[in-house]
């Protein structure tokens, strides 16, 4: 399985979403989490083609020319400073489906938190390593539950 992991946003064009009061940008945010998800991937056999970019149809052109299996795209969350939580956004297919529900080419985009709530953020920043392996867990777990729909042809 060859995982395309995507780090949202991009360090020098588009910081995304701004958590001013404690300095934050979701582009830094997002590269960090996206490079400890990528350590234990590769630590557990997985094969990862990193990318992090402002052009949306650069990046699913590298993960389409690579042969990637899935896309996983790291970002975080902005409303009003007070919105917590994580959420997860999947393409309409059923192979999404599955790996949306194992976080768990099929694609999700994995909103780890809301980067304005300085609480949410401090809650996420104590167990980003935890948040780390759950995210490669999950995406670990992708192909055996995908055995058997026949939803997934290359991945093993």
């Amino acid at each position: 399985m060859k995982v395309y992991l995507n780090a949202g946003h991009d360090r020098e064009l588009d910081p995304g979403a701004i958590n001013k009061h404690l300095g934050l940008t979701e582009c830094e945010a997002a590269y960090e989490l996206s490079q400890l998800i990528q350590h234990y991937l590769e630590d557990n056999g997985i094969a990862v083609v990193f990318g992090q970019n402002d052009d949306l149809f650069a990046i699913c052109d590298e993960a389409n020319r690579k042969e990637c299996n899935i896309f996983v795209s790291i970002h975080f969350n902005a409303f009003n400073g007070r919105a917590s939580g994580t959420e997860t956004l999947i393409s309409g297919s059923t192979g999404s489906l599955m790996l949306g529900h194992c976080t768990m080419m099929p694609a999700v985009l994995v909103e780890t938190c809301f980067i304005d709530n300085d609480s949410d953020w401090r809650r996420y920043d104590a167990h980003k390593d935890d948040v780390a392996r759950a995210i490669a867990t999950g995406i670990m777990q992708y192909p055996h539950q995908m055995q058997g729909t026949g939803a997934l042809s290359n991945a093993a």
